[in-house]
């Protein structure tokens, strides 16, 4: 007997918001196998303790598996198929709720018994670059969840004002706003595979980030997060060690965009590469080309600065 878990979707941070349920099925003692969607979902599972092996979704077969064997997958469930999250149904059928909300659902339907309000994290070395740093994760596949670069140099001014030390974690390569804030001057830290991330996120004091994988990696690492998020706050993660600053609503053309976009339906992938069609987010962009005019640029960094201060005070009570 073993089981199969596949994530709620395609990113990097469905896997780190379905680890939990992961967890829950490896202390069971049953061989558990993490399915593994897109290569996004790749590189964390030699830090899972427990683990029995991961296998890529289009290398998977459920048709073999033997009568006794599970397979759980996360994104059949009527809380994934029957609505686009966040939408005015949604909200109509399920009011104020977000990922945790919606993981615990489909876990308790699944019969998985996730412990979502005390996180486990995974085990990692310390990264003596971002020990006791605030570190920046100012990048996303989708440029309409970022922050603009002169919030993310304001930002690092104040912080640094006040003692702070700040680094910088992303790809210059792949985002020009982690890309602006190198060329500040700002520390980079490479993290060239993924446990080099969970090394360096969770060695921080504190991590800022924007609505990305590694925000939520960062809460399921326990360390004191600020995340910053457009009006659509299904993946905000309310945990005491977590701060969430919101943007106003965006721009209906952009809202339009959005929603006529999204992927409800349970998805079967034919290929195993990175592909536009699998990350929505990368498919469009801003209605407002000015970053001043988008919805983003509303959240002002002596916000994120008062975040940072309150859970950086609440981490150095609790040491």
């Amino acid at each position: 007997m073993a089981y199969y878990l596949a994530p709620i979707s395609t990113g990097l941070g469905d896997l780190i918001v379905s680890l939990p349920a992961l967890q829950a099925l490896i202390q069971t003692g049953t061989p558990t196998f993490l399915i593994s969607r897109t290569p996004f979902q790749e590189g964390l599972e030699s830090r899972i303790p427990g683990l029995a092996g991961m296998i890529r979704e289009t290398a998977f077969r459920p048709d073999d598996l033997s009568e006794e064997d599970v397979f759980f997958n996360l994104r059949n469930h009527p809380l994934q198929t029957d609505y686009i999250w966040g939408s005015e149904l949604f909200e109509k059928k399920y009011p104020g709720y977000n990922i945790t909300d919606v993981m615990k659902g489909i876990c308790a339907d699944f019969g998985i018994a996730a412990d979502y309000d005390g996180l486990t994290p995974l085990p990692f070395e310390k990264n003596s670059e971002c020990d006791d740093a605030v570190v920046f994760v100012p990048g996303s596949a989708g440029i309409v969840k970022c922050w603009p670069s002169y919030h993310w140099i304001d930002l690092a001014g104040r912080l640094r004002k006040y003692g702070h030390k700040v680094v910088v974690v992303g790809q210059p390569e792949r985002s020009v706003v982690v890309k602006d804030c190198l060329e500040s001057g700002l520390p980079h830290v490479p993290t060239a595979t993924m446990s080099d991330a969970l090394d360096a996120l969770s060695s921080a004091r504190c991590v800022v980030a924007v609505d990305t994988g590694l925000m939520h990696l960062a809460v399921h690492q326990n360390v004191a997060t600020v995340a910053l998020f457009r009006y659509n706050v299904m993946f905000k993660r309310d945990y005491p060690h977590a701060r969430s600053l919101i943007a106003p609503l965006c721009h209906q053309a952009c809202i339009d965009i959005e929603y006529s976009s999204v992927p409800n339906k349970v998805i079967k992938y034919d290929s195993f590469v990175e592909s536009e069609e699998k990350v929505y987010w990368e498919t469009w962009s801003c209605t407002k080309e000015n970053w001043s005019e988008r919805c983003m640029a509303s959240i002002q960094p002596e916000l994120v600065q008062d975040a940072v201060g309150d859970l950086t005070s609440i981490s150095l009570l609790g040491r």
